[in-house]
């Protein structure tokens, strides 16, 4: 119904200290989707655990925070799956990095990232994809406890089809669903049915889970 839309939804909601560089850069993702500029994580952080069920995204600037702290807030909150979280101007060779993936990010900006890429990034993202390199996820998805996978990930692999690696193989790199089928030239109904099934084969229950997957055993 016309206006039912949750306010909050398809909304980039950048949680960073007011200057001018970033209010040029919230003017900036203005003209592509809603953004919102707040100081107070706490204070979006509970507005988004009240939001409706569709995507938003929590952009961190990483340089107003101590990021075991900021790491902890995102992880122990209560945000559903469809908010994604990405941090901003991350240092590259940070030794935390990788260890982002297991408390809920799945995009990661760095300070040497042109403003360009930044945008078409959470573009992307609110579109569902992952913007994490597969470097990162390969090492976030080595610091994962061990389990008792054992046969069972070669049975997983086993059980992919040839077109189910090929669009899990995309999902590792960052496509979004449209990428995916126009690269595939098929329909986005039919990747979702795609990567519905690889859910269920490698058992994860969403994308970054699927791209963690990916990364460790394709």
């Amino acid at each position: 119904m016309l206006g039912s839309e949750d306010p909050e939804s398809r909304r980039i909601h950048f949680v960073s200290q007011p200057s001018v560089q970033n209010q040029c850069f919230v003017e900036r993702l203005n003209r592509h989707l809603p953004t919102t500029h707040d100081t107070n994580l706490e204070g979006v952080l509970s507005r988004l655990c009240l939001g409706g069920p569709t995507s938003s995204l929590l952009l961190v600037d990483v340089t107003d925070f101590e990021i075991d702290t900021l790491l902890e807030k995102i992880g122990n909150s209560d945000l559903p799956e469809t908010v994604y979280v990405a941090l901003l101007n991350v240092i590259r060779d940070a030794s935390w990095v990788a260890e982002c993936v297991h408390h809920r990010v799945r995009g990661l900006f760095f300070r040497d990232d042109p403003i360009e890429l930044v945008v078409r990034g959470l573009i992307a993202m609110i579109d569902g994809a992952v913007w994490v390199s597969r470097q990162t996820l390969l090492a976030a998805a080595r610091h994962e406890p061990r389990s008792a996978e054992g046969d069972g990930v070669h049975s997983a692999v086993g059980d992919l089809t040839r077109r189910e690696k090929e669009i899990l193989g995309l999902v590792c790199v960052g496509a979004t669903n449209q990428e995916i089928a126009d690269k595939l030239f098929i329909s986005t109904n039919t990747v979702k049915t795609h990567i519905y099934k690889v859910y269920k084969k490698i058992h994860v229950p969403n994308r970054m889970q699927a791209a963690l997957w990916a990364a460790k055993h394709l």
